[in-house]
């Protein structure tokens, strides 16, 4: 039986509650304390996006850990004034591709294959296959799939904060360009997807004592 939790439950509370307690007990923080993670909070966060699943296990993207407080500070202009940019323990960027080149193909074809005890060779037709349908893609549909899969890490990412009672709030209410400009992106050839706050929340922030509304399953759900 799962642990029961409340919108108070600390940091510490034992992890035997359910993933769907922990999602019950997640919101959107709108203000966060002044505590700073720590760094084995931070790993965990790290280590969930890392072994987030990904199209063909590619992960076309980059995870941007910032803890330096004048680059949050110069990333608040560019987020509407959503001040929790600025003021969260660490503000984490899902950075994707903007372009999948052959190169970036054989790289991680080559990395597979000394993960699994292969050869590229054994790999070779499973690298077709990739090639053959991502580099028929235009770069507008290149750069739209590169973002789709910083979806999939994120939704990892939530759910991995909420198991752990970490206060985590997901945007893609930003302006792009500018966020791309403070960070440097594009001359790495990535652009941002999702900016996500992480911290504590704050013991004052109303928007937790909201009730949190979602559809019903009957609303959710179309049986076939």
């Amino acid at each position: 039986m799962s642990q029961s939790i409340s919108l108070n439950t600390p940091l510490h509370t034992p992890l035997n509650t359910s993933l769907n307690d922990a999602l019950n007990w997640r919101y959107a923080v709108n203000k966060f304390a002044h505590s700073i993670l720590s760094s084995e909070q931070l790993n965990h966060l790290i280590e969930s996006v890392r072994l987030a699943p990904s199209a063909y296990g590619i992960q076309p993207y980059q995870l941007l850990v910032i803890s330096n407080p004048e680059t949050k500070q110069a990333c608040l202009p560019f987020s509407y004034g959503q001040d929790k940019v600025a003021k969260c323990s660490h503000l984490l960027v899902l950075a994707h591709k903007t372009n999948v080149t052959q190169q970036d193909i054989a790289h991680f074809i080559e990395q597979l294959a000394k993960t699994q005890n292969k050869t590229a060779h054994q790999l070779s037709t499973y690298q077709t296959q990739i090639q053959a349908d991502l580099l028929s893609r235009s770069s507008e549909e290149q750069n739209n799939w590169a973002q789709q899969q910083t979806y999939i890490a994120l939704g990892i990412l939530l759910a991995s904060a909420a198991a752990s009672f970490i206060d985590a709030c997901p945007m893609t209410g930003f302006e792009v360009d500018g966020i791309n400009e403070v960070l440097q992106l594009n001359q790495k050839g990535l652009s941002a997807a999702v900016l996500c706050p992480v911290g504590i929340r704050a013991e004052n922030d109303v928007s937790a004592q909201r009730t949190k509304h979602r559809i019903s399953q009957d609303q959710l759900v179309v049986n076939l």
